[in-house]
């Protein structure tokens, strides 16, 4: 899956759960459960439970890429995510965005927590 986005958004709350979404839809935009699904990845973790390493990924191919999954990161850059999914077919994920140096380095943070870099 290759994705192209245009927001990045990071959520971090009691250093417990970590979320990281890419996408097109404004994050402060009203959902409308009528329009069209636009292509989002949506990354998350959590530490309330031992969680085995394990990862949500939730996007808008939920058929194909979507679940609790073992993933492994390949490369995170201000211009690039992109992450392995541990399974045989369709298993790498790719994002395209940019971002500034002060809002990669918020980023990477999640980034490093939700792949287990700094746990």
């Amino acid at each position: 899956m290759k994705l192209r986005a245009r927001y990045v958004t990071v959520s971090d709350f009691d250093d417990q759960y970590f979320e990281v979404s890419f996408g097109n839809e404004h994050p402060a935009a009203d959902y409308d459960p009528d329009a069209p699904m636009r292509p989002y990845v949506l990354l998350q973790r959590q530490f309330e439970d031992e969680d085995g390493g394990v990862c949500y990924l939730e996007t808008h191919d939920p058929d194909r890429y979507a679940g609790h999954l073992r993933l492994r990161l390949v490369e995170f850059t201000p211009s690039r995510l992109a992450f392995a999914i541990d399974r045989p077919q369709d298993g790498l994920v790719e994002v395209i965005f940019r971002l500034g140096a002060r809002r990669f380095r918020e980023v990477q943070r999640a980034v490093n927590i939700i792949f287990g870099l700094n746990v």
